[in-house]
């Protein structure tokens, strides 16, 4: 605990809601008095489950995988070009079945890479972030010179400006790392902070390992079950006869309702982990005084995880439903937009309307962020808790300095040199097998890889911006007394927001 004689007020940046009271005896996280909250949404969610479930079960039940052949090994194919063109999705599809066991092989490989890039992060936190930003723009100039020689070799200007585009990329992460040098340190300071949460409770990680294993599982019963209905016939066929199989095109419509679930249930999950994270740390920073840290009964990570799974179910099936909404109406858009590709004006009009959305989504992604915080500190509804945090930031400018990305920015960075250095692994290991190379099975691997990595990278930024609202309730419960904040850390900060207030 910070019992400086010079506690300093927060820095108003305007008045929205109530400033908290001092209060002596606040401890950051409500333990008793919870109560479920959302439970229509918690009844929705699960009732879209087991729907998840029995529609999986038609599919296992009446598809078969075995007749999804490429379109060249059935017998008799009249017009190859032709009957590729008309089956290019359904060859695909069977290469995905074909490279099942490649898939796995991704999945465990992006595990494995995410949780060492973690370890890295947690013990080397200044040093890794600058490796991050050096091993970001190495991989965006390797891969912008393969694009450029590329280009050059087929003559493709796309190709050219593509690598371009890459460069300039590669050139404004440097002038970002040597113009705001203060705030890279600024942000390793708060990462550091973190750790030192993280390593307190290192049970966070094996929840954390639990998580991304339930995501795992679910990412391989989902692809399985997609497969299955994607192969549902209208009647038994027997490809050998060279006939090319009849697909029940009603049942296939059920593939709809799967993704709807796969973008509300990966959202949910995604959820589960940042309230888990928060309540682990708050109850960290909350626990400090001037002989350290007082004893924790239980492990706070399992605790929290505890009431995400329950009393707080309903509140992240709430803010996850909202996102995945928001997604599923994206990817209607995507699939229209390649439904119509000959025709510019709807090309135009989808387009704009993915901006759109694309922000939106950017948006609820904040709002959720913050509420998931206040869901796993006071365990309030989704909405109480998406107010109460929004006027905490908005009453103070460290909004307008923490809040510039910078810190996400570096896990964006690192999540997306591991989902190339994973994905570049596997497009090695099939080439090394002599498999042909699928778009959808590429685009499996990437989603499922980049989904992991992000996974892992919400554990330092969801514990980061804890520690960011801890420290703000801390300011203003505790700017009477002394601050649970560490008191190097705390100086950075008002420093920063003088800076700040001057300019």
């Amino acid at each position: 605990m910070y019992n400086g004689q010079d506690s300093e007020k927060p820095l108003l940046g305007g008045q929205y809601g109530q400033a908290y009271e001092h209060d002596a005896s606040f401890k950051g996280v409500v333990h008793e008095g919870r109560k479920c909250r959302d439970i229509f949404f918690a009844l929705l969610f699960l009732i879209m489950v087991v729907g998840m479930v029995a529609v999986a079960s038609v599919g296992f039940s009446k598809g078969d995988p075995s007749i999804l052949l490429h379109s060249s090994q059935y017998e008799g194919a009249v017009d190859t070009t032709k009957e590729k063109a008309e089956y290019w999705f359904h060859n695909s599809v069977a290469q995905l079945k074909d490279d099942r066991y490649v898939l796995l092989g991704a999945l465990l490989l992006a595990c494995v890479l995410s949780f060492g890039w973690l370890q890295l992060l947690r013990m080397f936190t200044r040093l890794f972030i600058y490796l991050t930003f050096f091993l970001g723009v190495a991989l965006l100039v390797s891969v912008a010179t393969y694009i450029l020689m590329f280009g050059i070799n087929q003559d493709s200007q796309g190709f050219k400006i593509t690598a371009y585009c890459l460069y300039g990329a590669a050139l404004l992460i440097i002038i970002i790392v040597i113009f705001l040098r203060s705030k890279i340190n600024l942000t390793a300071a708060m990462f550091k902070e973190t750790c030192k949460g993280l390593q307190h409770h290192p049970s966070i990680f094996v929840v954390a390992a639990g998580i991304i294993g339930i995501f795992a599982a679910f990412s391989v019963f989902w692809t399985a079950s997609f497969v299955y209905l994607y192969s549902i016939p209208t009647k038994n066929v027997d490809v050998k006869l060279g006939h090319i199989p009849e697909f029940n095109q009603s049942l296939r419509n059920l593939i709809y309702y799967q993704v709807f679930a796969f973008f509300w249930i990966c959202a949910f999950i995604s959820g589960v982990l940042q309230v888990t994270v928060a309540g682990a740390v708050s109850a960290w920073y909350f626990s400090r005084d001037i002989t350290g840290y007082g004893k924790s009964v239980g492990s706070p990570a399992i605790i929290s995880f505890g009431r995400a799974l329950t009393m707080s179910l309903g509140s992240i099936a709430f803010g996850s439903l909202i996102l995945a909404v928001v997604q599923f109406l994206n990817f209607l858009l995507r699939m229209s937009k390649k439904a119509n590709a000959k025709n510019k004006l709807v090309s135009i009009i989808v387009g704009i309307a993915q901006c759109c959305l694309g922000c939106l989504t950017a948006l609820i992604k904040w709002v959720d962020r913050w509420a998931y915080i206040y869901i796993a500190m006071y365990g309030d509804n989704f909405c109480s808790s998406a107010k109460n945090s929004f006027n905490l930031i908005s009453r103070n400018v460290f909004s307008a300095l923490m809040m510039d990305m910078l810190g996400h920015f570096v896990l964006f960075v690192g999540t997306i040199f591991g989902t190339g250095a994973c994905t570049l692994m596997t497009v090695m290991i099939i080439d090394g097998l002599g498999r042909q190379l699928s778009a959808v099975t590429l685009t499996v691997v990437v989603v499922t890889s980049f989904a992991i990595f992000r996974i892992v990278a919400n554990i330092i930024g969801i514990g980061a911006d804890t520690v960011f609202v801890c420290y703000l309730e801390d300011l203003e419960r505790n700017k009477e007394g002394g601050l649970y904040m560490d008191p190097e850390l705390h100086t950075m900060l008002q420093n920063k927001a003088k800076k700040q207030s001057l300019n």
